[in-house]
């Protein structure tokens, strides 16, 4: 039976559910798929034991999504991306004050990670490296999204250059690219820790003091 016949033979094996059951048959799989993935690897990671693991049966893991791929795509399409989220919330800021509004950023990012079981799940499996090969048909989207960090970095330290708040001698572009690469060390580093609170707490002086060598001296 080929793939195409197998699939459809599943999809007809699948009692009828309300669209409402349906949603949370595939809301289900995506919480427990971003779990066990970002837990063990997903090469360790069967959809058979997914869809176990979730409490449904393994045809509507087929019910649902195409393959594995499409899977993680829907998996990478409905986690919320603490870049994003800091990013309109310290926007606005960023206009009045800044430096302060790119460290709260930092900071805000930092602190999703560390306390927000999905948004870990979704850094640990999609931005860590290196990448899993299985990611192989996402690889340009995250490398879009990472270099968005980067954007928003510049951004806010275009602003801090334009109200005269950086040292003259600093790139915007450069400083964006080296201050991205101390966030993301930051948030591997983040995983592994035992105590996230001290660790948070740790990461907020080292920013502090990052911020305070790119300042502009005070008049």
């Amino acid at each position: 039976m080929n793939n195409h016949n197998h699939k459809r033979s599943l999809r007809s094996d699948m009692p009828r559910r309300t669209k409402q059951e349906s949603e949370q048959t595939r809301s289900a799989l995506l919480a427990k798929a971003l779990e066990l993935y970002a837990d063990r690897g997903i090469e360790h990671v069967s959809l058979k034991e997914i869809a176990a693991q979730a409490g449904v049966t393994h045809g509507a893991v087929y019910w649902h999504f195409k393959n594995r791929d499409d899977l993680l795509f829907q998996i990478y399409h409905q986690i919320e991306l603490p870049f994003e989220i800091q990013y309109i919330e310290q926007r606005q800021s960023a206009k009045q004050n800044p430096l302060q509004a790119l460290q709260d950023y930092l900071m805000g990012v930092i602190h999703l990670v560390t306390t927000s079981t999905s948004v870990q799940q979704g850094y640990r499996l999609f931005f860590t490296l290196p990448a899993s090969p299985a990611l192989a048909s996402m690889a340009e989207r995250l490398l879009e999204d990472r270099e968005m960090v980067t954007s928003h970095l510049r951004y806010f330290l275009k602003q801090a250059k334009k109200h005269k708040l950086l040292q003259k001698k600093l790139s915007v572009i450069l400083s964006a690219q080296s201050l991205s690469l101390v966030l993301f060390g930051l948030l591997d580093q983040s995983l592994v820790e035992s105590d996230p609170k001290q660790y948070k707490a740790q990461a907020h002086n080292l920013i502090h003091i990052v911020m305070q060598g790119m300042a502009a001296e005070k008049a």
